[in-house]
């Protein structure tokens, strides 16, 4: 059975001594699934311009350790600051409610809580929690994901745009727009492109622009058209920005 990270488990202490000084890493333990919960995936996409370090926290409990903007959590993606795998939380069906918060040093205390909000999912089913924008203007939109996996020769996926600042953008894979229109909070349906021989770039630009526009953003990799694998595209930042921690990125998270 594949292992999955639980928020309800207990926290792992490692307590490391550097002279007068000690660092207190905050594990989530990993644990077998429950076929009756439902599966959780943070994309923390909230982009400050010092990207501070940040917990997440579900119903109470800590269940990341510190990470940054564009992170999606646990698992990750490609063109993110997360890792490269398909992983989800195990969380109880019904309401769930998930805070992030810059903690104090070396602690699981909160010191600056960013944002909470409530999150209903359903027993068996997989979701996306995506994270954008800052401050009071940070918004979350919960999405169920598809956990079957795309024909052979095929990758699956869906775009969604959480850039606060663009209130439509088209996606471009090479030449071939792919998804068009999408709002802010918006997202596609899903949709299947043939795993090339050459990987193509995909681009992203307000809608109704013309494909020799200027991109917002662009981004190629072979690791984004696996066989069989599903992915979410995302495009995150704003518009305008050209700091590493603000600018526009399309990124890819993992479902499979």
């Amino acid at each position: 059975m594949k292992k999955t990270i639980t928020h309800a488990a207990a926290l792992v202490l490692l307590i490391i001594f550097m002279g007068c000084e000690k660092h207190i890493d905050y594990l989530a333990k990993r644990d077998f699934l429950n076929d009756d919960n439902a599966r959780l995936k943070i994309n923390y996409m909230s982009l400050y311009a010092l990207n501070p370090s940040v917990q997440l926290s579900l119903n109470g409990e800590r269940v990341s350790g510190l990470i940054l903007g564009r992170t999606p959590f646990p698992g990750g993606g490609y063109n993110t600051n997360g890792s490269n795998y398909a992983d989800y939380l195990s969380v109880m069906p019904g309401t769930n409610t998930l805070k992030i918060s810059i903690p104090k040093k070396s602690t699981n205390v909160d010191s600056v809580v960013l944002f909470t909000t409530t999150l209903s999912v359903e027993g068996t089913k997989a979701y996306t929690a995506h994270v954008t924008d800052t401050l009071t203007n940070t918004k979350v939109k919960l999405v169920e994901d598809s956990m079957g996996v795309a024909p052979v020769n095929l990758s699956k996926y869906r775009f969604l745009n959480l850039m606060p600042n663009v209130p439509s953008i088209d996606l471009y894979y090479g030449t071939t727009k792919v998804a068009s229109a999408i709002p802010y909070l918006g997202y596609s349906p899903y949709f299947y492109v043939d795993v090339p021989v050459t990987a193509l770039a995909w681009t992203i630009r307000e809608a109704g622009t013309l494909p020799t526009s200027t991109a917002l953003a662009t981004y190629t990799s072979a690791n984004v058209h696996i066989s069989t694998r599903v992915y979410s595209i995302f495009a995150v930042g704003y518009k305008g920005s050209a700091a590493a921690n603000t600018k526009p990125y399309v990124s890819f998270n993992l479902t499979n």
